[in-house]
C-alpha cells in the first residue's frame, strides 16, 4: 500500500526541555482516513505541524508523498491543506469570496477559481448561502467553509485538526458525511479529535498517542481487542439470593445494581440465562474505544488490572 506520510523515530524536543514526540513511527496510507487520538499535550498538534512543514523535528525522519519534510518542504506544501484547530474563516466576507480567494492564492485563474468555489459550495450544501456574510452563518456552516478552503486548493492530503470542536450533534454528523465524501474523492485525510465516536465513525486506521509516544495503532476493532478489556454486565435485581448466584464472578454491588466483568462467551451466556430465568434486568456493555483510550492513557487501573 502506498503511503502519503511516513515517519521514522520522529523526535521533537522544545527549548524548554519538553519532549513532545518521542521516537514516533506513523504510516498514513493514501486515500484513507487516519486518526490521531490522545489527551491534551500528547503531541498530536506537534506531529501535524511537522508533517505540514511548519515545524522542524529535533531528529528522526518524516516524508510526505516521498518528500523529506526538511529538504523538500516546497514540494510538500503544494500538495497539502490544513484546517487548524479552532480555525475561523473571515467573518465579513461571503462563502463564495472565501473560497474564491483560497483558490486564487493557490494559483488558479479568476475563471477557474470561481468555477471551483461554486462547485465546492454545491458539494458542501452551501450554495444557497454563497452570497451571505459568513458572520450570519451557523457554526456548522463556518466549519464547512474551512473544509471548503482545503478542497478548493485541490490538495491531495488534508490535515483536519479537531474539525468538529464546539459543534452541535447534528452539525457534527453533517460534517462527518462531508469528510467521508472527501475520502470517496480519493483524498487522504489525517484527522485529530477528542471525540471517540467520531474516530470510530470515520477512521480506517487509528494511532493513540500519549506523552509523545504511540501506545496503540491499527483498526478500531483491532485496538479494542488487543487491549484485553472485559465485557461489563449490569444486572438489576432485588432478590436476596442474587449475590450467592454471582459468587463465582467478580462483581460490584451498588444499591440494587450488580456490575459483573466477564472474560469469555460462556460466562456471558450463563449470566444472560440467570437473568432471564429470574426476571432480572440485564444490560451488556462491550468494551468501547473510549474504554481503551482511558486505559491506555492512565485510567481503569483497578477495574481492568
Amino acid at each position: 500500500m502506498k503511503l502519503a506520510v511516513e515517519t521514522k523515530r520522529l523526535v521533537k524536543v522544545y527549548r524548554n526541555g519538553v519532549r513532545a514526540l518521542d521516537s514516533v513511527d506513523i504510516d498514513i496510507p493514501m486515500g484513507r482516513i487516519t486518526c490521531l487520538l490522545g489527551p491534551n499535550g500528547a503531541g498530536k498538534t506537534t506531529f501535524l505541524r511537522i508533517i505540514a512543514t511548519q515545524l522542524l523535528p529535533t531528529s528522526g525522519e518524516a516524508f510526505v508523498f516521498g518528500y523529506d519534510v526538511i529538504k523538500e518542504a516546497d514540494e510538500i506544501r503544494s500538495r497539502i491543506a490544513v484546517v487548524p484547530q479552532e480555525g475561523r474563516p473571515y467573518l465579513m466576507v461571503t462563502p463564495l469570496d472565501e473560497l474564491y480567494m483560497g483558490a486564487r492564492i493557490r494559483g488558479f485563474s479568476r475563471d477557474e477559481a470561481r468555477r471551483r468555489a461554486l462547485d465546492i459550495l454545491r458539494r458542501l450544501d452551501l450554495y444557497e448561502v454563497r452570497n451571505q456574510k459568513i458572520i450570519r452563518l451557523s457554526g456548522g456552516q463556518r466549519q464547512k467553509i474551512l473544509l471548503g478552503r482545503t478542497l478548493v486548493s485541490d490538495a491531495d492530503l488534508l490535515f483536519l485538526d479537531e474539525p468538529t470542536i464546539g459543534l452541535d450533534p447534528v452539525s457534527r454528523r453533517s460534517l462527518w458525511e462531508d469528510i467521508l465524501n472527501l475520502k470517496k474523492m480519493g483524498k487522504t485525510i489525517l484527522l485529530t479529535t477528542h471525540y471517540m465516536d467520531e474516530a470510530e465513525a470515520l477512521a480506517d486506521k487509528l494511532y493513540i498517542i500519549n506523552k509523545g509516544r504511540v501506545v496503540a495503532s491499527g483498526g478500531v476493532s483491532d485496538i479494542i481487542s488487543s487491549v484485553g478489556l472485559k465485557t461489563a454486565v449490569y444486572i438489576i435485581a432485588d432478590s436476596p439470593g442474587v449475590e450467592e448466584e454471582l459468587s463465582g464472578y467478580r462483581f460490584e454491588h451498588i444499591g440494587n445494581k450488580y456490575l459483573v466483568y466477564v472474560e469469555d462467551r460462556k460466562d456471558l451466556f450463563d449470566l444472560v440465562k440467570l437473568a432471564v430465568e429470574n426476571g432480572y434486568i440485564i444490560t451488556i456493555k462491550q468494551p468501547s474505544l473510549e474504554d481503551v483510550f482511558i486505559k491506555l492513557v492512565g485510567g481503569y487501573e483497578e477495574v481492568y488490572s
